[in-house]
Parts: C-alpha cells; structure tokens; sequence
C-alpha cells in the first residue's frame, strides 16, 4: 500500500522540484550594454534593473525595450534575453548639437531640439538660451543653423531668443551681435558687408539689426572718452 501511495506521489513532487530548480537556474542574472559612446551606459542598465533576479522565460524583451527608448537621449534599442539568464541591449544614441539653457541650469539637445541629458560646464557646442517654453522655436532655430553660418560666413556659438521669430545671434570672431529672423537667412550676407563697410571707418558697433530683409541697422559703439 504504501509503495503504491509513493508511486503516485514522488513523480508530482519530483516534477515541482525539477520545476523549482529550473526556474531558478534560468533567472535574469546578468545586464549587458553596448552601444553607448557620449552617454552612461548606466542609465541603461537603471531602465533594465528590475528584470534582475526575475524568470528569464517571463521577461519580454519588447517591455524592456520600450523601457530603454523612453530614455530621452535613446533613439532606438534592441533587446535579446538568452535563456541563461543574459539581458543583452544594444542602444542608437541621439547626437547632441546644442546646449539649452534655462534658469542657468544646461541641458544636451538634437538637432529636432529634443532635451536629452544634462551637459557638461565646458562643452564647446552652441549654446542657445530662452527657449525653454518654446519648443517648436527651438527646433526652427537649430535647424536654421547650417543656412545662417553659411550666409555669415562663420561659426555660430550662440543664439538667443529676443521673441518670436528674432533670436540675437553670437558668431565666433565677431564683435558685434545681429539681431535676425531664423527664416531670412539671406539677411546676415548683407549684414556681412554692411559690418565691413562700417569697420573701415568706425569703431565695431555694438550691434546689427538684420531683421527686415533688404534693411540693416546698425548700432554705434558709445564714443570713447575724451582724456582730461
């Protein structure tokens, strides 16, 4: 009798315990990042933490994934899940191109004018400041970029916004700043001239208002003071 109560038992008992063994054989144990060049890979591993020590049968590398692309400076991730236990997640980064500033406080943007991560004190990309509750203005200005220093002829460091659609940009080497539309690129050729031509007489200006499209005004430097 008792053999045969055995018989009937210990294989269900076997089975739970084979069952038990495997599932915590196949835990998640191990995160694996690649991908990431200007970003921590430890954000990464942050987002994919809570897996750790769950079934690796249970994890769903599409949950993961959607996890990791919510990450602001993540354009696209692969996640693949091996069944020992290995959460291996490939990232794209998004290419920073500016700096955002907004109350002093820095931040990486795209060249969409995405927020993507805190930026460094010395980062040597353009800076562009008041743009913080004007998203869409950010991102027109940025993509402006490449027309306005090619009509100026020099690197932009950086662009303020004066109010909507005039931004008061800094261009490298130059001293005076030029008040312009980000839609009228053609302007800053003329301001260009207009700031040599003043140059070869005068004192650099202050600044130069490209605004209107055929118009340049120009502020004059103060005269210098008369010695006693």
């Amino acid at each position: 009798m008792l053999r045969r109560v055995a018989g009937r038992v210990v294989p269900p008992l076997a089975a739970v315990a084979l069952t038990t063994t495997l599932a915590a054989a196949l835990q998640v144990r191990q995160l694996r990042v690649s991908g990431t060049h200007r970003f921590p890979a430890s954000d990464i591993e942050s987002a994919l933490r809570p897996a750790l020590g769950g079934p690796a049968i249970a994890a769903r590398a599409s949950t993961l994934r959607a996890t990791v692309r919510a990450i602001p400076w993540v354009a696209d991730a692969s996640v693949r899940i091996s069944l020992d236990g290995v959460v291996s997640c490939t990232v794209v980064e998004r290419v920073p191109v500016a700096v955002a500033l907004d109350a002093g406080v820095r931040r990486l943007v795209d060249g969409e004018g995405r927020l993507l991560a805190p930026a460094q004190a010395n980062s040597s990309l353009l800076v562009i400041d008041g743009f913080a509750p004007y998203t869409e203005e950010r991102g027109a200005v940025l993509a402006a970029v490449p027309a306005l220093e090619r009509a100026w002829g020099g690197k932009l460091e950086r662009a303020d916004r004066v109010g909507p659609h005039d931004v008061a940009l800094h261009f490298a080497g130059t001293a005076p700043v030029i008040l312009a539309d980000p839609d009228l690129p053609g302007a800053l050729a003329e301001a260009r001239r207009v700031l040599a031509a003043w140059t070869a007489r005068h004192p650099a200006p202050l600044r130069l208002d490209a605004r209107i499209a055929g118009r340049v005004a120009v502020l004059p430097a103060p005269p210098a003071p008369e010695e006693g």
